[in-house]
């Protein structure tokens, strides 16, 4: 038994960096490699070639499209055809042969192809034409160019954001946004980019007293005073200089906020992302398609790649506001094959391009496997294709007599996953010592360029909160924490997804999940439990990648073993120190799970509260409510006012992420106070509600169009460390604890794929993450219907004054106070 494992171990060793050269070539072109002391050279055969040039066709074309927008591609060639038509047919001495444009193109032309030797070879009627044709290209795409500034423009007006009934401007605005959609019925997953206006400045005076007036319920009269008078003189003395800066920064890149808050939010942060970073989100709250889990499993990879070839392909319609304003979809470029490479001081995204990556990484107790999800003509695998290899992997991972059977459950190799959740630093040294050569490094480099993990999980949660904590931390050991995403498949057929978060923000992975989903329910999934998914036909292009090509020795063990072609194992050489890493590893993520306490839990009428409709009724914003509630229920619960936070999303800009709405107002405050007075009388309370839900709302608008004050001042920071400028009114002012730290969930991003009469039991619960301060709760919440809303509430059970169980009552019964206002 042993020798044959270590049969498989060689083979793999001695073939699989020939495998990836190989697969390089089918994608790129000819290769060229170091082995063994020499240099191999592979160049793929030739339908390899002809499927490289076909896509680089597809490239050309989609990024012509891109260029032209809006004119469609059709009227680009109309216009193209009848300029070439009337240069053809006029005179020589007429205008559009004739003029000065014209005499100096021919005079080049004559430079170039006299030089060339061509020009008695060439006939001139078809010199004439290429001309023509080049120029009529060139002056359509600079009036393209021109009309996406125009837009870009029109796109800066936001009266439509604030008006309860719609003016006359706003309607002459929206017949002339209309104008730019009207010709392109199929527009490409990034056509409107190129006009999406870039995320100006704020005023450095706004931002600050912005920030001033949100501090001031949480600060005393004297804090408050200090902070004041250090906020006046920065806006003075340093702050011009600083402004400038990012003046200059918003010009010259797409987008003055984003690159900055990758790399320094995220990226450079040295704490575990386990919990503290990465979120999860659910299935359906009460629905599961089929207990099955290998079937379950192959069906969602099915359809997720099927939301990938329409990624890849830029078939994925765009997504807008009533149709009118285009929302930046930069960040979908990352869903599927990237991954979060650790460093020493700061990590790094690496994504690979959409070819170059056709397996997805399988974990199945404790064991990895490398399954390709694309075959050699580049068509997706069908379900149940996919079903047939899952369950090949689970049937001999289960097998004690297999070569290839599961690790032991407590082993270093089993535990492998525990390492992407310690310290960002001591992962970067683990992996620079024990990952880097040999048989280590090709397992790794192959999960780290897999399209997504997935993991067939054996246990089988019954509740929400079961599911959710599995999800966000999977006990510490089994969520391979820097893969952009994965898809988990519990025993029961349960499934849901688990996140990185500095690629993108949760309504990216929300809406391809929600997608999967819908798909899923939409189409004839299964048959008595199992997968009945036919293949798609081909993309444009197909995915120019095959399965690997194994040794004959390798095929042999690897049938002998009763594996299935596009299946492999992969297989990790541990030291003693390194087996000691990893089990420290484990140690360390198991107290951070340990340490969480997360509950999901639903208000809803049916059990005697009440979602969104009720709210509606009372003429108030949903959100709004909810965070006054919130806000309430933290008063009670820690006698105390704090910053809050809420993320609110600013895509209405080119690579906009988030800005935060920072909830906790004087508004809020106040009606805060009168819910607990016993002499405040029903009236003031309402009025106080209105009050402080009218400025969540306002604060919220502008937060969503990059008017906040978090974003701002965290720029102004790095700005100023650029500069070698000690700013203590900055630090201190990103330094105060969000303690209480909040997200609402979108829903039904997919238009279309939910029916109206929709069970109340295939909505989802959506997801959550961990607490961001160490003495406060994390909070998300998601209105699925107009009865039930859902909250994922968290916090750390080393806290002694945080309690998720008593937290959820205290908004509980926020509710109803609130309720009883009405009643």
């Amino acid at each position: 038994m042993a020798e044959a494992r270590s049969a498989v171990h060689s083979i793999r060793l001695g073939t699989v960096h020939l495998e990836s050269v190989s697969t390089k070539a089918k994608l790129r072109g000819p290769q060229t490699a170091p082995l063994d002391g020499g240099i191999i050279i592979v160049i793929p055969a030739p339908k390899y070639l002809l499927r490289q040039l076909q896509i680089r066709l597809r490239y050309l074309w989609n990024a012509t499209r891109h260029a032209s927008w809006p004119l469609p591609m059709w009227g680009l060639m109309l216009v193209m055809a009848a300029f070439l038509h009337k240069v053809l047919h006029s005179p020589s001495d007429s205008w559009y042969r004739d003029n000065r444009l014209a005499k100096i193109l021919w005079d080049l032309d004559v430079y170039v192809m006299g030089n060339l030797g061509l020009a008695k070879i060439v006939p001139l009627w078809v010199r004439i034409s290429y001309l023509a044709v080049y120029t009529a290209f060139a002056v359509l795409l600079l009036l393209a160019f021109v009309n996406r500034l125009m837009m870009r423009m029109l796109l800066k007006y936001q009266g439509w954001m604030v008006e309860k009934k719609t003016s006359f401007t706003t309607m002459a605005w929206g017949a002339l946004m209309q104008f730019y959609f009207a010709f392109d019925k199929h527009p490409l997953t990034f056509t409107y980019q190129s006009a999406m206006p870039r995320l100006s400045v704020p005023p450095i005076k706004t931002t600050i007293s912005r920030f001033l007036k949100s501090v001031r319920p949480v600060l005393t009269d004297d804090e408050y005073n200090e902070y004041e008078k250090a906020a006046n003189s920065f806006v003075r003395k340093e702050g011009p200089r600083l402004q400038a800066m990012l003046v200059a920064k918003s010009f010259y890149s797409t987008n003055y906020v984003s690159d900055w808050w990758e790399k320094y939010v995220y990226l450079r942060g040295r704490s575990p992302i386990l919990i503290n970073s990465n979120y999860y989100g659910l299935g359906f709250n009460n629905y599961i398609p089929t207990s099955s889990q290998v079937s379950r499993a192959a069906t969602l990879m099915y359809h997720y790649m099927r939301f990938k070839q329409l990624l890849d392909s830029q078939q994925l319609r765009p997504m807008t506001i009533r149709g009118v304003v285009p929302i930046c979809m930069r960040q979908y470029e990352r869903i599927f094959q990237t991954t979060r490479v650790p460093g020493r001081d700061t990590d790094v995204n690496v994504h690979l391009d959409p070819g170059d990556s056709i397996h997805i990484a399988l974990l199945y107790k404790g064991g990895f496997w490398k399954v390709n999800v694309v075959g050699d003509d580049g068509v997706i695998v069908p379900a149940h294709e996919l079903e047939k290899r899952f369950r090949s992997i689970v049937e001999l991972s289960d097998d004690a007599k297999s070569p290839l059977r599961a690790p032991a459950a407590d082993s270093a190799e089993a535990c492998l996953p525990a390492l992407t959740g310690i310290e960002r630093t001591r992962w970067a040294e683990h992996r620079e010592q024990y990952f880097m050569d040999g048989i280590n490094k090709i397992s790794l480099d192959e999960i780290e360029s897999a399209i997504i993990v997935l993991h067939l999980d054996d246990r089988a949660p019954q509740t929400w909160s079961e599911t959710a904590n599995l999800s966000l931390h999977g006990n510490g050991t089994t969520r391979w924490c820097d893969k952009s995403f994965n898809l988990i498949v519990f025993a029961n057929g349960q499934a849901s997804v688990h996140a990185e978060h500095s690629w993108a923000d949760a309504p990216v992975i929300a809406h391809a999940w929600e997608w999967v989903l819908a798909s899923e329910t939409n189409g004839n999934s299964y048959t008595n439990g199992m997968c009945t998914v036919a293949a798609p036909k081909p993309p444009p292009g197909g995915t120019p990648r095959s399965p690997p090509r194994v040794s004959k020795a390798q095929k042999k063990a690897e049938e002998e073993a009763g594996i299935d072609e596009g299946v492999s194992r992969l297989y990790f050489d541990l030291s003693a120190e390194a087996k000691k890493a990893v089990l420290d590893a484990k140690d360390f993520t198991k107290k951070l799970c340990e340490d969480l306490q997360l509950i999901v839990v639903c208000h809803r009428t049916s059990e005697g509260g009440y979602g969104k409709g009720f709210i509606k009724k009372q003429k108030c914003s949903p959100d709004a409510w909810i965070q006054m509630a919130l806000q309430l229920a933290w008063q009670r619960d820690q006698g105390r006012f704090s910053l809050t936070y809420e993320a609110a999303a600013v895509r209405l800009f080119n690579e906009g992420r988030t800005e935060t709405i920072r909830s906790c107002t004087s508004d809020t405050k106040n009606f805060v106070t009168l819910m607990d007075d016993p002499k405040a009388s029903k009236e003031d309370r309402i009025k106080a509600l209105r009050a402080a839900a009218n400025t969540h709302v306002a604060l919220s608008r502008e937060s969503s169009v990059g008017r906040g004050v978090d974003r701002h001042i965290f720029c102004l920071y790095v700005g100023s460390l650029a500069l070698n400028m000690n700013v203590k009114f900055l630090k201190d002012a990103l330094s105060m604890p969000w303690q209480l730290s909040t997200s609402q969930i979108p829903q039904r991003q997919t238009e279309g794929m939910w029916g109206k009469d929709t069970s109340d039991d295939m909505w989802s619960p959506s997801g959550g993450f961990g607490p961001v301060s160490d003495e406060g709760y994390g909070v998300s919440y998601m209105m699925a219907s107009d009865d039930m809303t859902f909250f994922h509430i968290s916090c750390k059970n080393s806290c002694k004054k945080t309690d998720s169980e008593r937290f959820k009552m205290n908004i509980w019964k926020a509710f109803a106070d609130m309720r009883a206002l009405f009643d």
